[in-house]
């Protein structure tokens, strides 16, 4: 272990994560970061922090959209557990793969570490294994926050989410007096209610509520695709002038229309590997919007009879714009906003070659990028209807409206294809309650400047309040995502709290919200891991 104080040249960075906002100040930053390599170290970090009368908050990859890793409470002194170095997958196709904390009990093909980020994930389950799991793009998020928080990506239609495959938890946890973390391995099968109901937490409920997770475990995962498209497709703003209700309309049809077929084996119909990422720029950052689309067949190939759903999908869209798609100039990576206007090449997008195919593990190294380190505010909704034209009116507005200055040139919103096998598998044994949507949406913006902050969080609440009429309700959305954390989903700002934000993050499902709460007096009664979008201790009397 490695402990990282004030005195250390390394300190002013390393207690910052992705998002440069936070810490607002080195003041109200942590007062130490402690670099753990293994489980045992990390026992070991907590432990003491928790003895210096320190509260403790969690990072694996650092990309937490809020200050709640990296932001002091009030009166309180603050250690970061950094497991970003804690690092390593096992491997057994026999399934002998066993937990330290477990005594050998349950057996696994698959252990992975928390600390790894998503590459170290890819690199290592396709080198061993031909396997995967259906995780985001972004090469530098931690498999611990990425995971607890539900976890997908683009084969999440074809495969569910990354949550639907753990079947073992290692977490530490609480001692029963509140001033020592112990190990716990957890499965949905163990046989105290208390760890059942804390291994569904581990699958989705987000990090830093009751512990912190070691190590995920895995029965199975699936086969990595051999082959696969990557085509970011360019419609110019010019050119949707009028037809932009139609577009995202046709856009949401697709989807609904095909979603029975997503997990569909048959050549030809099945479009579970279609994963698209329509990425509606604002005007000041390009003058298009660029349609991502990663595509695979049913059995991990392309061509021939695979690619129908595809090029169905395409056609739809042209259609719906008015116009063929150009393939982008660049190659433009999904969840990062583009830094420069882009030329598109006129070439048909409707003919497909050879040298469009890629092996699978290339293309996804390729699409890998976390982007550089900025200011930033991110907010969510999970969409279950059609885009109404009060929706697509706001949108239109909010996004084509240009300012003198670019201010909005790394701004965006970003609108995933989703539903498929997420919403075949169910909820099961995760607290991710979001089960019925076809479309999950992020608004993003970065900036490099504190002092554009206000324009910036102005300008997102004020698109996002539009667009949803307040806040998100059923049935049209059921919530946000609660990987993308958004402190005004609770707090106005005068900092009146919303009586409905576990709503809008657990999906409105009153026995989940009930459950997590009731978990959460049980394991953390003295609320050692608490922060402002944390599952709250019952009210007195509840």
């Amino acid at each position: 272990m490695n402990v990282i104080t004030r005195l250390d040249a390394r300190h002013e960075a390393l207690q910052k994560g992705f998002n440069l906002r936070w810490p607002p100040s080195l003041a109200e930053g942590a007062d130490d970061i402690r670099i753990c390599t293994t489980p045992e170290e990390v026992l070991a970090a907590a432990n003491a922090a928790l003895a210096a009368g320190h509260r403790i908050t969690v990072r694996s990859g650092g990309h937490c959209y809020e200050g709640l890793v990296a932001n002091k409470l009030a009166g309180e002194s603050l250690s970061i557990i950094d497991l970003g170095e804690m690092k390593g997958m096992q491997y057994d196709e026999e399934q002998q793969v066993t937990s330290p904390w477990n005594e050998g009990a349950d057996r696994y093909r698959f252990k992975i570490l928390t600390g790894n980020q998503n590459w170290d994930g890819y690199v290592s389950l396709f080198k061993q294994a031909g396997r995967t799991l259906p995780g985001g793009s972004c090469y530098s998020v931690g498999v611990g926050g990425h995971i607890s928080g539900g976890g997908y990506g683009m084969l999440s239609r074809l495969h569910g989410l990354t949550v639907d495959w753990v079947t073992g938890v290692d977490v530490l946890v609480p001692n029963a007096q509140g001033t020592a973390l112990v190990p716990w391995h957890v499965r949905a099968d163990s046989r105290s209610d208390i760890q059942r109901d804390l291994f569904t937490a581990c699958c989705g409920a987000g990090g830093g509520n009751f512990g912190i997770i070691i190590a995920y475990y895995f029965d199975d995962l699936p086969k990595a695709p051999r082959k696969a498209y990557w085509l970011p497709l360019v419609y110019p703003w010019s050119s949707l002038k009028g037809r932009f209700t139609g577009f995202l309309q046709a856009y949401w049809t697709w989807f609904e229309a095909h979603d029975a077929d997503a997990t569909n084996p048959i050549q030809g119909r099945g479009n579970g590997g279609l994963f698209t990422v329509l990425k509606l720029n604002h005007i000041d950052a390009s003058d298009n919007v660029v349609l991502g689309i990663q595509f695979t067949g049913p059995q991990g190939g392309v061509g021939g009879e695979n690619d129908a759903p595809l090029l169905d999908f395409i056609s739809t869209m042209n259609a719906a714009a008015g116009i063929p798609a150009t393939r982008c100039a660049e190659f433009i990576m999904p969840n990062i906003p583009p830094l420069a206007r882009s030329g598109p090449h006129h070439r048909d997008v409707m003919q497909l070659e050879a040298d469009d195919a890629m092996d699978w593990i290339y293309l996804t190294q390729t699409v890998n990028g976390s982007g550089a380190n900025h200011r930033g505010k991110y907010k969510s909704v999970y969409q279950n209807a059609q885009f109404s034209p009060a929706m697509c009116d706001a949108l239109w507005t909010h996004l084509t409206t240009a300012t003198s200055e670019r201010r909005f040139r790394q701004t965006l919103v970003q609108i995933d294809s989703y539903g498929g096998a997420i919403n075949r598998n169910g909820i099961g044994a995760t607290a991710v309650a979001q089960r019925a949507s076809l479309l999950k949406t992020q608004f993003q913006s970065y900036w490099g400047d504190c002092a554009d902050d206000a324009a910036h969080l102005g300008w997102m609440r004020t698109i996002y309040a539009a667009v949803h009429q307040g806040k998100p309700s059923r049935p049209a959305f059921d919530g946000c995502y609660i990987n993308y954390p958004d402190i005004d989903m609770r707090y106005d700002d005068a900092g009146q709290e919303d009586e409905d934000w576990l709503n809008l993050y657990y999906g409105w499902n009153t026995e989940l919200i009930e459950k997590l709460v009731s978990l959460k007096a049980k394991v953390d009664p003295t609320n050692i891991f608490r922060h402002a979008l944390s599952i709250p201790l019952p009210l007195p009397g509840k």
